[in-house]
């Protein structure tokens, strides 16, 4: 069976500068790489709905897969869907993942439905905050768009005027390999998929859960609070009922310039007066 050799310099050095990095280990009971830190980030910028599932194993496919291999997995290829609720400022992020745990159930879709809602950093979307509601292909996205539509028209102050699209894959993927309407998108390449067998024999994934304890949500509405108002947005204040822990009014002066006539010295050397 060795003699059928796929290892090759990149997929070794790859490997290799993944475990130099300290990320991750060859476990010495099981023979596969596991990340070092199983653990829920305390500086995250996303509040999470729903339980842990087994349909997604981002760590792997995203981290792993796709940063170090460059390889869009299968899953990822042919069936992730995401519902993205464009939520304009911190109180419509609050207000839409108050939504995801206590709207009930529509259409047989039962609460806390499957999501995130948070902070968004990267420099290539176009919003400070974002809602997203995962879906396992474009059957279920096509029936979870409506359902979320439904959810903000109804129940979301103004929700008529809040975007909300169905989208294919991670952006980071449609970046690097065109939009998801193209050809590399309507089949998986071959090669990508026979790299994802090889790799899923050597490294442990992280299936994704989206339990959070209430002390870490606490936590980071707190940061996206801050987050809001370092970018102008004060809808805070309405969501907390007061600003006093964390604005400051400054004491002013410009005031004074009214009043204020500095008397302006001639320069004697030029003869000014």
């Amino acid at each position: 069976m060795w003699r059928k050799l796929w290892f090759n310099d990149k997929v070794e050095g790859a490997i290799r500068q993944i475990i130099a990095s300290g990320s991750a280990y060859i476990d010495h009971d099981t023979g596969l790489i596991k990340p070092s830190k199983k653990q829920m980030s305390y500086d995250g910028n996303w509040l999470f709905s729903g339980y842990t599932t087994s349909l997604r194993d981002c760590y792997l496919w995203h981290q792993i897969m796709f940063n170090h291999f460059n390889i869009v997995p299968e899953f990822c290829h042919q069936r992730c869907y995401k519902v993205v609720v464009k939520v304009r400022n911190f109180l419509e992020a609050m207000q839409f993942y108050g939504l995801m745990y206590s709207s009930g159930c529509l259409r047989a879709e039962c609460c806390p439905i499957h999501g995130k809602v948070g902070m968004d950093e990267r420099s290539y979307t176009d919003a400070p905050f974002n809602g997203f509601v995962y879906c396992d292909g474009l059957m279920q996205g096509l029936e979870k768009y409506d359902i979320i539509r439904e959810m903000i028209d109804k129940h979301m102050p103004d929700g008529s005027n809040i975007q909300v699209i169905l989208k294919r894959s991670c952006t980071e993927f449609e970046r690097a390999y065109g939009p998801t309407n193209s050809k590399f998108w309507a089949e998986m390449p071959q090669e990508h998929l026979e790299l994802q067998h090889r790799l899923e024999d050597i490294f442990d994934g992280v299936w994704s859960s989206s339990i959070q304890p209430d002390w870490l949500k606490n936590k980071i509405i707190y940061k996206l609070a801050r987050w809001a108002n370092a970018h102008g947005d004060k809808s805070w204040i309405d969501y907390f009922g007061s600003g006093d822990f964390m604005t400051m009014k400054a004491v002013t002066y410009h005031h004074l310039a009214e009043s204020y006539s500095p008397k302006i010295e001639g320069d004697k050397e030029n003869g000014s007066s």
